[in-house]
C-alpha cells in the first residue's frame, strides 16, 4: 500500500482519482472484495483503512502492535 501511495503521489494522482482507479491495480479476491464494496468507500482514506483491516495478515498485525508497545516503554 505504500508503494502504491508513493506512486500516485509521483503521478499526481489525487486521493479521489486513485479511489476511481484502484481496482486496476487489485486482482482475485481483493479485486473482489473492492467491486462489492465499492458504495463503502467515500474516500481514500477510508478505503485504505478497510483494505487494509480486511487484508492484514494477523501475524503482521500482532508484529506492528509488539513495535508499538516496545517504541512506548
Amino acid at each position: 500500500m505504500k508503494d502504491l501511495t508513493a506512486t500516485f503521489r509521483m503521478a499526481d494522482i489525487t486521493e479521489p482519482q486513485g479511489l476511481k482507479i484502484i481496482f486496476t491495480f487489485l486482482e482475485g479476491h481483493p479485486k473482489q472484495w473492492f467491486n462489492e464494496n465499492i458504495t463503502m468507500f467515500e474516500s481514500w482514506s477510508g478505503f485504505k483503512a478497510q483494505f487494509l483491516h480486511t487484508f492484514s495478515s494477523p501475524s503482521s498485525k500482532q508484529l506492528a502492535s509488539n513495535r508499538l508497545r516496545t517504541r512506548q516503554q
